[in-house]
């Protein structure tokens, strides 16, 4: 099998031209019955939150198994582009939208940059679900939206304009809109007196 990419958690690896497997790698620092609990628990519920994701027609790769014991998940291998490297006003507004269905299906994703999106197809997928967890928490989901509106300030400054329109999109599509985005500026406040300290 062909190494696709190796992080700091896991290696992506290449079964075919249709399915990669991700695989939780060892952590020789911990114990190494809790180190093999925490990997099956992570991918226990990384491959749940794919599941609900793809049945309420999310786009993510599609999930196709799990295996605890070794502790991988087999999926959709997408055929496309890093969102970063591709990134328009009109494919911001995609990936946005994604994120609003996520959040909707009370679930926030831990790493929301143009890094963990991809461009296939005509449209927009969320990837590496990693740090995700199953949470309607307002101050997660801030601090998720806080995490991106800061990429794209930082990667992408030309499209930062469009932040109000997103957050008025977000006001529309999620139930604890308004006080999401109340958190979100509470969360760059705290961001911006860190700074000066």
């Amino acid at each position: 099998m062909e190494k696709l990419s190796v992080g700091a958690e896991s290696e992506i690896l290449i079964i075919d031209n249709k399915t990669l497997r991700k695989v939780r790698l060892e952590k020789k620092y911990r114990h190494e019955l809790l180190d093999l609990k925490l990997r099956r628990s992570r991918t226990k519920r990384e491959f749940k939150i794919l599941e609900k994701l793809h049945e309420k027609n999310v786009n993510i790769p599609k999930p196709y198994k799990v295996n605890l014991k070794e502790t991988y998940i087999d999926f959709e291998y997408l055929k496309g582009d890093v969102l970063k490297d591709v990134i328009d006003e009109e494919k911001l507004i995609k990936a946005f939208k994604q994120i609003c269905l996520l959040h909707k299906e009370e679930i926030v994703h831990g790493d929301l940059t143009t890094l963990n999106m991809m461009f296939a197809n005509e449209k927009v997928y969320l990837i590496d679900f990693g740090l995700s967890s199953f949470s309607n928490n307002v101050e997660e989901r801030g601090v998720d939206l806080n995490l991106f509106f800061t990429c794209i300030k930082n990667e992408h400054p030309n499209l930062f304009h469009l932040k109000e329109d997103l957050l008025q999109i977000y006001k529309k599509e999620i139930k604890e809109g308004e006080e999401v985005i109340k958190r979100l500026e509470e969360i760059e406040i705290r961001g911006r007196n860190k700074a000066k300290q």
